[in-house]
């Protein structure tokens, strides 16, 4: 009997270590898929403008929000001092997050990809996730991870999810997907005026 115990332990064992390396083989695959996206073609040409392109004016967001969430603090505290920490918290979030919309808000409308502010915004959420991980990790037992995320919460979370939604909503409007069998055809870039 303690044979076959035996023995059936092993088996689950070696069907365990089947499975980690299965998930293991599934995860190098993505990341190398992902990764590829930035390489370049043998012509020289990206294999993903879309997420060369996302990635990079991901970097000019968190810089126009860095400075636009500074100057609009630094404009509104003096004048909430006698406001409850709450109502001027919320006041100076909106007003911050409302301004930083103009830039994505701007790039969609001029811009010539309908896609690039929402996939912007894409990449931000990816940093903010990887942002409250690595806080999770360093702050953990310090009883400080609840004042973080009041922090993240008024400063992060609420311009990501306006910004989310309202890139999203704008990029549904007017992304229009070329038309199968047009991309052939470069006369039909002349002549279609969507």
């Amino acid at each position: 009997m303690a044979r076959q115990d035996d023995f059936d332990r092993q088996i689950r064992d070696a069907e365990r270590e089947r499975d980690r390396e299965a998930r293991q083989e599934k995860w190098a695959k993505r990341e190398k898929k992902f990764f590829r996206t930035f390489l370049f073609t043998e012509e020289g040409k990206p294999k993903s403008s879309f997420g060369i392109y996302t990635f990079c004016l991901s970097f000019v967001f968190l810089a126009a929000d860095a400075v636009i969430y500074g100057l609009v603090i630094d404009g509104l505290t003096p004048h909430m001092g006698s406001w409850p920490p709450v109502a001027a918290n919320l006041v100076q979030a909106l007003a911050a997050t409302a301004l930083t919309l103009v830039v994505p808000v701007l790039i969609h409308r001029f811009g010539k990809d309908k896609r690039l502010a929402f996939g912007s915004y894409l990449w931000l959420a990816l940093y903010a996730v990887a942002v409250v991980i690595t806080m999770a990790f360093m702050l953990r037992g310090t009883g400080a991870m609840g004042a973080f995320l009041v922090f993240f919460g008024w400063f992060a979370a609420i311009p990501l999810a306006a910004g989310l939604a309202v890139t999203g909503l704008l990029c549904r409007r007017d992304y229009h997907p070329p038309v199968s069998g047009q991309e052939d055809k470069p006369w039909k870039k002349y002549t279609d005026r969507r």
